[in-house]
């Protein structure tokens, strides 16, 4: 007799089991976290399984009449959150399903309902009172003779014993891939991202100045060489298959979509491709069609991206296309801001058959930047773990008939390793090889810079309005510390595991708000003491949180409900918000959505910020409540003066860059000095500035080591 459950309020659905009275969500017995929002809404939904959860009773739950929320922001959110737990896609859900403008549905199968009171939750079971099956009754076969059956059976064994002996002996290799030993190719440090090769040469894009060029370096080393274009930045997206051109894409500032052009080798004039603007692109292997990304979709098109048909949707943002040697297949990227993760995926040629190629590998996925070794044998990656990136091979066939192949590390350290391409004999690696490190300086006038806080490995630097405090972010673990100016008291605010950004000091000097984002989320906003305690998300729910920053008063923050150059992907995001710290409201401002980056002024009448493609600094007044033009160039990071009567900023991304400082009162723009030739640190939000308590120009030079390697390795 099948006995009741002993907890009638555990619901169990696929792998799951929901303990309503614990509050856990269990998988297989694994406990996944899930906050208290998403499991409210999970409950509500087994309540009342296949039924419609209208949006309006999930608000009366959740948020009561008192509540003073962003419903719709905070419900999406919440829902999210629930699927990332579950696993599961509103594409195409096996629990919960969405029903536009309306509510939520759970599909699953459920083996009961999670009642609100302490009914039992009936079990599916057979009825005891059932009769037994009948016996089926068989007829027994002619038994074989005993020496008969021996010899099958020793037969048997022993060509099992001799096709295992050809397994292990063919197809078993001899030890795993490894690598043998290594070469410096590059040697001038600068920041690169990413390695394209013709078989030849090595071409990358790097960071001179304050702008992207396309650099070149033959594959047995030597002197690098900047190939020259037209454009003010440079991206590469591709070789194409005979080598006679590169594939670039010009872009200016920040926001816009990436112009693509055919660059002949080793010379010549650019020629447009077409009129897309495109994220990634890849050619068939004998060179016939070319397939291409634009945000989540992915073409075909003729070879010079003419006659282009959507061939395949994802889920997320698709990069790094690339064809297998033999045609047949494609791998790319999938980048999540939303939980900060990359995974690699695979598909047919014809756009069938869309899969991760690592399905269960990493809890949280950090892979990216794949390419097959020349004969399609080994998959090369980057992926990051334990802090750090490292080279991993994957082999495209398992050593066991049946068995599936598992990733091999190549690389451990001491520097990061990423971007693998694998050179046309197949016996080498090529890999951009990095340790960051930086220098804090200030400017001191006619004599330069000069080391700032001893030159420390800092950027991020925020003083305490007395000047007495300084926080900032140290490089390069992006862990928050907080100090005296002359050093002294030094404390660490975050621990590993969360990499912060742009810390501001309250008014009072108790409090730090900061950027921070984990290899789970986004950067999100969080508020903790300046002491160290107290670390809480500033606004639990939303998706993201940039650049937040204090109101004079203290009692408000304000800050980015979107993501710089978002491609149109979240148009319903606010964008620039300010939050009223004590009845918790969020209050866009108006036509902000695409804006990002506000500072405050000191007295509180306005705020500043910066359009969408960084190519402008605009200025809202609270008091008509409109927003006017500053200045048009390419805008790196605000500061207001101490006394509120200028803004200072870099620009960023261009040729030449500067200091520079604009009036409030008549917009008079003022060059202050030439950053031009400063080797500028690039990290994680770009290239940082700042002010001194007296409004003297911070800067973070760049002293990274940053080369390109060839790996010797051997691949069985």
């Amino acid at each position: 007799m099948v006995q009741p459950a002993t907890n009638p309020r555990i619901v169990q659905f696929g792998l799951f089991e929901l303990d309503l009275d614990a509050r856990e969500l269990r998988k297989s017995g694994v406990r996944i976290k899930l906050q208290e929002q998403p499991f409210q809404i999970l409950s509500m939904l087994l309540e009342r399984p296949g039924t419609v959860v209208t949006r309006e009773e999930l608000q009366r739950k959740l948020w009561p009449g008192d509540t003073f929320v962003d419903f719709d922001l905070s419900l999406n959110s919440a829902v999210k959150k629930l699927r990332q737990a579950l696993n599961d896609d509103s594409e195409n859900p096996r629990f919960v399903e969405t029903l536009y403008r309306r509510g939520y549905r759970f599909i699953g199968p459920v083996n009961g309902t999670a009642k609100s009171n302490a009914d039992q939750i009936e079990l599916e079971q057979s009825p005891a009172s059932a009769a037994p099956p009948e016996p089926v009754l068989t007829q027994a076969a002619f038994p074989l003779s005993t020496p008969t059956r021996r010899f099958l059976v020793y037969g048997t064994v022993a060509l099992l014993l001799i096709l295992a002996a050809v397994v292990v002996y063919r197809l078993i290799p001899s030890q795993p891939p490894r690598v043998l030993g290594f070469t410096q190719v590059t040697h001038d440090g600068l920041f690169k991202l990413g390695i394209f090769s013709d078989g030849e040469r090595l071409y990358f894009p790097e960071l001179q100045g304050d702008h992207f060029v396309v650099s070149q370096v033959s594959v047995a080393g030597g002197e690098a060489s900047t190939l020259p274009t037209p454009f003010a930045n440079v991206l590469i997206g591709g070789v194409t298959p005979n080598g006679s051109a590169l594939v670039v894409r010009s872009f200016q500032g920040t926001g816009k979509g990436l112009e693509t052009w055919n660059l002949p080798l080793p010379s010549g004039p650019p020629r447009r491709m077409g009129d897309l603007l495109v994220d990634s692109v890849a050619w068939s292997p004998d060179g016939n069609q070319a397939v291409f990304s634009k945000g989540q979709d992915i073409y075909v098109a003729q070879s010079d991206l003419s006659e282009p048909r959507k061939l395949a949707a994802a889920s997320d943002l698709v990069s790094s296309l690339r064809f297998s040697p033999d045609g047949r297949r494609l791998r790319f990227e999938l980048a999540d801001p939303s939980n900060s993760s990359s995974s690699i995926w695979e598909m047919a040629r014809n756009g069938s058959g869309l899969r991760p190629l690592l399905p269960g590998w990493s809890k949280v996925p950090h892979e990216c930047c794949g390419n097959w070794t020349p004969d399609g044998r080994y998959f090369l990656f980057q992926s990051f773990r334990n802090g750090r990136n490292s080279v991993w091979a994957l082999a495209e066939k398992s050593s066991w008939p049946g068995g599936k192949p598992q990733p091999v590390q190549l690389t451990n350290g001491p520097l990061d390793f990423a971007s693998p391409v694998v050179s046309k004999d197949g016996k080498r690696i090529f890999v951009v090889g990095s340790q960051p490190r930086c220098e804090l300086v200030r400017y001191v006038g006619k004599s330069g810079f000069a080391p700032y806080l001893d030159g420390r490995s800092i950027r991020d630097l925020a003083f305490s309005a007395d000047g007495k405090w300084v926080a900032y972010v140290s490089v390069p673990e992006g862990q928050l510390w907080r100090s005296r100016v002359d050093g002294s008291e030094r404390l660490q605010l975050t621990s590993e595991g969360m990499y912060a950004g742009l810390p501001r000091w309250s008014p009072d000097g108790k409090q730090i708000v900061f950027m921070g984002t984990s290899l789970k989320t986004d950067w999100l906003t969080y508020l903790i003491s300046s002491e160290g305690t107290r670390l809480r998300e500033l606004i639990p729910g939303t998706d993201v949180g940039y650049d937040p920053g204090w109101s004079p008063d203290g009692k408000s923050i304000v800050l980015t409900l979107n993501t710089a150059g978002d491609p149109g992907l979240h148009l319903q995001r606010p964008g620039i918000a300010i939050y009223d710290l004590e009845t918790r409201k969020v209050s866009p401002l108006p036509g902000a959505r695409q804006l990002f980056s506000p500072r405050w002024s000191p007295d509180g009448r306005y705020i500043a910020a910066i359009t969408n493609d960084s190519l402008k600094l605009v200025l809202f007044d609270q008091v008509n409540q409109q927003w006017q033009d500053l200045v048009s160039l390419p805008i790196g990071y605000p500061s207001w003066s101490h006394d509120g009567q200028y803004i200072y900023f870099d620009t960023t991304l261009s040729e030449d860059a500067a200091f520079f400082r604009v009036r409030i009162s008549d917009h008079k723009l003022e060059r202050l000095l030439s950053l031009k030739g400063l080797r500028r640190f690039w990290g994680q939000l770009g290239q940082w500035t700042g002010l001194t308590p007296d409004d003297s120009p911070l800067l973070v030079r760049d002293t990274s080591s940053q080369e390109i390697y060839a790996l010797d390795w051997q691949a069985p």
